[in-house]
């Protein structure tokens, strides 16, 4: 039998596990959100209305979910929240309220509340009344209060609110009856074959990584989560699969790459996909890894809406991290290399093919101060020539 985790867990994990990336910044989540707000087109929209409230959830073709919004209505006042959702995590929460004036006329207050690493950066509030017949709108360049983070509860710093209405909505709404956009409705048969991992898209939102059992013959349903709308996975090793590079404009696969992830999420356990895409989103990285080691990684990049041959980059760079470390007759490789093993993270990619990574060379379980070595290494994918090349290595000291 297959589980999944609830979605309420799922968020209120999120906002603890991210606190290790590095804290965004006001501006980050600025760009963040008009960044979503291109997606939303793309996303498939769920949407369920009754006598006293409309509400909608808006989910990318990868599974993630990207906004939530709900109007309520009664005799007295109109209340609008909106929540924009990344990596798992409410970033951003927006409510409205408009009160019936007893003269006449309206209220309207506004809170704006902006989250990130399990906690809240910033919350504002602005408030103002109209007359009879006016239009009830803050002018977009209307001040707003900051308020005092500080006299939040533990359980409001920390987004818990939020998430737990995001859940009940999602949960809710998020159902077939509900569906009334979906953009791969009419997708070539190739495209139900297989199935896109979350947390995979590229910065334009064109591309996602996918994958497939290898097999001809099989059926979706033998892979299915309980419980879940789209969760697919298979038994790590039960079976071989295969990995894509998918284009969601066009929902053709562009290519395979040499990736070895077996199921819609992101990780499982200790087994875990990460993707790391340049900028302009032509360019990227497939890791796979494991508890203590990587299983697989492999660079790649989209010309003329093809995939060209993947580069194997987890061989060429652990290559190059162990001559650096020969090289510079490093103390404590020469002690164990013989019993050390390497992982692979942080994998950073730019425009132009360049990029970066760490290589860890470590002793399971060993605790000597001389038993892992991190070593940060440069290369480069010339793309024209599609040629993997190593540009350096240095070592990586300890944070």
């Amino acid at each position: 039998m297959r589980t999944r985790l609830p979605l309420l867990l799922t968020l209120l994990l999120a906002l603890g596990l991210n606190a290790a990336a590095g804290t965004p910044s006001l501006a980050d989540l600025t760009r963040r959100y008009a960044r979503d707000d291109q997606r939303i087109a793309g996303a498939l929209r769920y949407d369920r209305t009754n006598a006293t409230t409309h509400e909608q959830v808006w989910v990318l073709e990868t599974g993630d979910v990207l906004k939530v919004c709900r109007e309520s209505h009664d005799a007295k006042s109109d209340t609008l929240e909106e929540f924009s959702i990344d990596d798992n995590s409410v970033y951003f929460a927006f409510r409205k309220i408009t009160e019936a004036l007893p003269a006449g006329g309206a209220r309207v207050t506004e809170e704006r509340t902006y989250l990130a690493d399990f906690a809240t950066l910033q919350k504002t509030r602005r408030s103002a009344d109209f007359a009879p017949g006016m239009a009830a709108e803050i002018p977009a360049e209307a001040p707003a209060e900051k308020l005092d983070i500080t006299k939040l509860s533990n359980d409001e710093r920390i987004g818990a609110p939020f998430a737990r209405k995001v859940t009940e909505i999602t949960e809710a709404v998020r159902i077939p009856d509900c569906l009334v956009h979906n953009p791969a409705k009419d997708a070539p048969a190739q495209w139900q074959r297989i199935k896109l991992v979350g947390g995979s898209l590229s910065p334009n939102g064109r591309y996602a990584l996918a994958w497939a059992p290898v097999k001809k013959d099989f059926v979706w349903d033998d892979y299915k989560f309980e419980n879940s709308m789209d969760g697919y996975w298979v038994e790590p090793e039960a079976e071989d699969v295969v990995n894509f590079i998918a284009d969601l404009t066009t929902h053709r696969c562009l290519g395979k790459t040499t990736g070895i992830h077996f199921g819609t999420r992101q990780r499982y356990n200790h087994r875990g996909c990460e993707m790391a895409w340049s900028p302009d989103s032509l360019t990227f990285i497939e890791l796979n890894t494991e508890k203590w080691t990587y299983a697989s990684c492999c660079i790649g990049h989209i010309t003329a809406d093809k995939l060209a041959p993947v580069r194997d980059l987890g061989t060429a760079a652990t290559a190059c991290a162990k001559e650096f470390l020969k090289t510079s007759r490093h103390a404590g490789y020469r002690r164990h290399a013989q019993a050390m093993i390497a992982a692979i993270g942080r994998p950073q990619l730019r425009n132009d093919g360049s990029g970066s990574l760490e290589v860890t060379f470590q002793v399971p379980k060993l605790m000597e101060a001389d038993a892992d070595v991190t070593v940060g290494v440069r290369f480069r994918l010339d793309a024209g020539k599609n040629r993997l090349d190593m540009l350096g290595a240095a070592l990586v000291a300890d944070p």
